[in-house]
C-alpha cells in the first residue's frame, strides 16, 4: 500500500520489481491512487488496484470501502504497507482481523527533525526510502534484491549519433517553496533555446499545462507534446530526454524510473533526506550551502529568513553548466 505522493510512489516500483525478481514464485497486489496505475504498467506478477480518494473512498468510510474492495477482489496473505499514515493504519487493522500478516515502514522522525532543526542540525546522509521500503519487506520474513547505489549503479546515457540533443524541463513541484524562481528558469531556457538541442517541457496540472503552453510558442527549439496523454506516453517520451532538469519533485523520480540523468535543483530540502532521484549523480544536484538547510524533509514549510535564499542564491548559470557537464561526460 502507497497512495501518495506521486514521487514517493514512483519510488516503490524499483523495489517491488527487485522483490519480484528475487522471488519468482510471488506475486503483488499494489493498491494506490488509481490514477498511478500507469505506473506499474507491464510489470509481470503484479496487479493494480486503484482507489479513488477524492470521490468514493474519501475519508473513514472511505477506508472501509477499500478495505471491502481488496478483501472481496483478491486472495492475499501479506499486507506491506510502505505509507504508514492513518489511512494505511486503518486498513492494517482490519486486514489483521482477517489473520493477514502487516507491517509499516518507519518514517524517521526524530532522524527526519534532527535534520531540519534550526540549530546543531546533525547533518548526515539518512536511509534512501527505498532501502526503508526493503526493509519493511524483510521484516516480514522476505528476501530482497537490495538496490546497490555505488558508483557503477550511476544513471548514465551515452549520447547517440543524432542531429538533436533533447533536453527535458520540469519546473514544477507539489509545494512552491521547492520551485525555483520561473523568469530565472526560462533564463536556462533560453541559454538552450537553439541548435542542436530539442526541449521539452512536463507538466501535470491544468495551470502548470497552460504555462507550458504559453512557453512553447515563446521558445523555438520546443516540442509541443499536445499528443501525450497519460503516465504510459509521458515516461516514453522521458525515457528519449539526453537529460531532465527537475526540482526536487515527482518527475526526478519519473526520469530515473526511465533511466535519464537529472539535474535537480534543491532549495529548502536536501538529498540527505534520503529522497534523492534513485541511482542519480549526487554531483548533478545543483545547491547552495547555507546554514539553515534543510529546514524542511518535504518543503511544507514556509521559510525560516523569509527571503527563500536557499533557491534565490542558486543562478542560472550553476544550472546551466551542470546541464553542459553532464551532456559532455555523456560524449561517445
Amino acid at each position: 500500500m502507497r497512495f501518495s505522493a506521486l514521487g514517493d510512489v514512483a519510488l516503490t516500483v524499483p523495489v517491488l520489481k527487485a522483490f519480484l525478481d528475487f522471488n519468482p514464485d510471488k506475486e503483488l497486489v499494489m493498491l494506490s491512487n488509481q490514477q498511478l496505475s500507469g505506473l506499474f504498467e507491464g510489470i509481470e506478477r503484479l496487479n493494480f488496484i486503484g482507489a479513488d480518494l477524492k470521490k468514493e473512498h474519501k475519508g473513514i468510510i472511505g477506508v472501509f470501502r477499500i478495505f471491502n474492495m481488496v478483501r472481496t477482489q483478491i486472495e492475499f496473505s501479506t499486507v506491506v504497507d510502505l505509507h504508514s499514515v492513518v489511512r494505511t493504519y486503518i486498513l492494517r487493522c482490519l486486514f489483521t482481523v482477517l489473520k493477514k500478516w502487516t507491517a509499516g515502514v518507519k518514517k524517521s522522525r526524530f532522524e527526519n527533525f534532527a535534520l531540519t532543526r534550526k540549530e546543531n542540525k546533525i547533518f548526515r546522509p539518512l536511509p534512501h526510502a527505498t532501502e526503508r521500503y526493503i526493509k519493511v519487506f524483510e521484516s516480514l520474513g522476505f528476501g530482497v534484491a537490495h538496490l546497490s547505489s555505488g558508483p557503477d549503479q550511476i544513471i548514465s546515457k551515452p549520447i547517440k549519433v543524432s542531429p538533436k540533443l533533447k533536453i527535458g524541463f520540469a519546473p514544477f513541484a507539489k509545494h512552491n517553496t521547492k520551485m525555483y524562481n520561473l523568469d530565472k528558469f526560462k533564463e536556462i531556457v533560453r541559454h538552450f533555446d537553439k541548435k542542436p538541442y530539442q526541449l521539452y517541457f512536463f507538466g501535470g496540472t491544468v495551470a502548470e499545462k497552460l504555462l507550458i503552453g504559453g512557453w512553447e510558442k515563446e521558445f523555438k527549439q520546443v516540442n509541443p507534446q499536445h499528443h501525450v496523454k497519460g503516465f504510459k506516453q509521458e515516461l516514453e517520451l522521458m525515457q528519449e530526454m539526453q537529460v531532465m532538469v527537475t526540482m526536487d519533485s515527482a518527475n526526478m523520480h519519473l526520469a530515473s524510473l526511465v533511466n535519464v540523468p537529472v539535474v535537480s535543483i534543491w532549495g529548502p530540502t536536501h538529498p540527505y533526506s534520503g529522497f534523492y532521484g534513485l541511482h542519480q549523480n549526487p554531483l548533478h544536484a545543483v545547491q547552495v550551502n547555507i546554514s539553515c538547510r534543510p529546514c524542511s524533509v518535504f518543503g511544507n514549510k514556509s521559510c525560516w529568513r523569509g527571503d527563500h535564499a536557499c533557491m534565490d542564491q542558486i543562478t542560472p548559470g550553476m544550472v546551466i553548466e551542470k546541464v553542459e557537464g553532464l551532456l559532455m561526460d555523456q560524449q561517445p
